[in-house]
């Protein structure tokens, strides 16, 4: 799963899709720097994420939303159940995320994510990214809800099973999309459930590494020592 994520600042995110400062985009965001403890919530617009979507005129936009989905046919503003991560095997079927997964498919640049795990001396919390420490674009799903003047946009990270590498930690991670698949997960005119499914697979196992960190840091702290290494972390992740 993925409940907790470190975004890449604005200027990393514009760079890697070559995009410019949106003037005219309603959602456009303000600049924003690095988050280090993001997690899922509803209702607080100022803990929105940034997300990669298609455009109205075609192309990539950045956008900051809420991270807990919001199906447009909620009867509430606010829904009980989560909907923070969507599993790779409900999403073309479940109600809350199948037309979003045919129209409404995005990207969720992240630095890396934090998962726990079990260990006979405890929770070791392991901090997961990529070797160069580079972005990574988790594969998304967004949706638009209004009733009357309000309205919420609102997105879901897919999950699913996890690569060998890391699955001692948790069976489940987030779905990766590749550079060279990112213009065709966005693609709105493509609504092809099997070649879409085809892209939800774990990815190898030298795309992602990880290593011990802190885990007695308060839910508050938002900087950069929540990735900090441990002083004297495990070698490896606990078989």
């Amino acid at each position: 799963m993925c409940g907790r994520y470190v975004t890449p600042d604005q200027s990393a995110i514009e760079r890697h899709y070559h995009l410019g400062r949106g003037e005219n985009n309603p959602y456009s965001p303000s600049p924003f720097t690095a988050r280090y403890n993001v997690t899922p919530q509803q209702g607080n617009p100022r803990a929105y994420v940034p997300v990669i979507r298609h455009g109205a005129d075609g192309n990539p936009e950045l956008v900051t939303l809420q991270w807990w989905l919001l199906p447009y046919w909620s009867k509430e503003s606010r829904i009980k159940f989560s909907t923070f991560n969507a599993r790779t095997d409900k999403v073309s079927s479940a109600a809350s995320y199948r037309v979003p997964f045919r129209k409404r498919r995005c990207l969720i640049p992240a630095l890396g994510w934090f998962e726990w795990q079990a260990t006979a001396q405890g929770k070791v919390k392991w901090w997961m990214h990529r070797p160069d420490r580079g972005m990574v674009n988790f594969a998304g799903l967004w949706d638009r809800w209004h009733r009357g003047d309000e309205v919420i946009e609102s997105c879901t990270i897919i999950v699913g099973d996890a690569n060998s590498a890391m699955k001692a930690v948790h069976d489940r991670m987030p779905v990766i999309i590749e550079p060279k698949d990112e213009a065709f997960w966005l693609d709105t005119q493509i609504d092809y459930a099997p070649a879409l499914e085809a892209l939800l697979k774990p990815p190898s196992d030298d795309a992602i590494t990880a290593y011990a960190v802190r885990s007695d840091k308060r839910p508050s702290d938002d900087d950069a020592t929540l990735i900090e290494p441990l002083e004297h972390p495990a070698s490896d992740i606990a078989k």
